[in-house]
């Protein structure tokens, strides 16, 4: 073999592996991308797509089966959905219509939720700490918050999660923390983007609009207003939403400016870390007392207590 054919050899090669080199980057960034961008569209499949299908046949927006699987008339189904709450009508279910779903985007194979961090016997430190104060103040543990989860901590978490339509198996997980208003960490509310100011005026709303419901139901109404700052049909601050006008009797009639008890400011925080018991109701209403024939024709999400939840 001659230097020139040797020196077209070596080229060839070195070509070939640049290549597939590249090749491979370009499948590990779209593996990346996979991972991590989470919206749903026709030929995805998996158990989110299943609670999208749930949701939509729940609301009346699809009459096919629920088997995970994003067909036509699953995008037929998120358009009209869509279109109804004023959101990109395109068929995509990415994080603004499964918001609107009341559906996580954590509850797909893409979740980390796998890997999030629970808490149950057996386990110490000062986020059980915070869990077994939450309980205390509200009624359910008697035991001494020294940070150890024991079996009287365990009985309490069961009964809180019993009340408030958990999974009863006493195990704190994110959907108990949530309710608790502890994110994980601290026993603050997790999200940096909500002021004590915040805290403070969706106590206040919910205390003037839900104060003689249960907790769940009060939690039910911090999450409308949070689900309507998400939405681009509403303002897009606490404060913007609560005082537009003719938005809540509470403003209206002046008990917005009265002082909220605990229950109230711990359904404000568990609001803000994301439990939405109304899945993705953007309003709400007293069937005994409304008089709106407008608010009547809206597609009910789920019935708390006084209220109906609605979007």
């Amino acid at each position: 073999m001659n230097l020139k054919k040797l020196f077209i050899i070596i080229f060839i090669v070195l070509v070939a592996a640049t290549s597939a080199v590249g090749i491979v980057a370009t499948a590990k960034s779209d593996d990346a991308v996979a991972r991590y961008v989470v919206s749903y569209t026709q030929g995805s499949s998996g158990t989110v797509v299943k609670e999208i299908q749930t949701r939509l046949k729940k609301w009346g927006y699809y009459t096919g089966a629920v088997d995970g699987v994003y067909g036509a008339k699953t995008k037929a189904a998120g358009i009209a959905f869509q279109k109804k709450n004023g959101l990109t009508a395109d068929g995509v279910v990415g994080a603004k219509t499964l918001s609107a779903l009341g559906i996580s985007s954590a509850s797909g194979t893409t979740s980390t939720s796998s890997t999030a961090k629970s808490y149950s016997v057996g386990s110490s430190g000062t986020v059980v700490k915070s869990i077994q104060t939450k309980l205390k103040e509200q009624g359910y543990y008697t035991g001494a918050a020294d940070g150890v989860f024991g079996a009287k901590t365990k009985a309490a978490v069961i009964a809180f999660q019993k009340n408030n339509g958990l999974t009863a198996d006493g195990v704190v997980g994110a959907k108990t923390l949530a309710a608790l208003g502890l994110n994980g960490t601290t026993s603050t509310v997790s999200g940096s983007s909500y002021s004590n100011s915040d805290i403070a005026l969706l106590a206040r709303l919910i205390y003037g609009e839900a104060r003689g419901e249960s907790y769940t139901g009060q939690v039910a109404v911090g999450a409308v207003v949070l689900n309507r700052v998400k939405s681009p049909s509403f303002p897009n601050t606490i404060s913007a939403v609560i005082y537009q006008p003719y938005a809540f009797t509470a403003v209206s009639d002046g008990q917005i400016n009265m002082t909220p008890n605990a229950s109230c400011t711990e359904a404000a925080k568990a609001a803000m870390n994301g439990w939405d018991p109304t899945y993705g109701a953007l309003y709400y209403y007293n069937p005994s007392t409304a008089t709106s024939k407008w608010i009547f024709s809206r597609t009910t999400t789920v019935t708390i207590g006084n209220h109906v939840f609605a979007i």
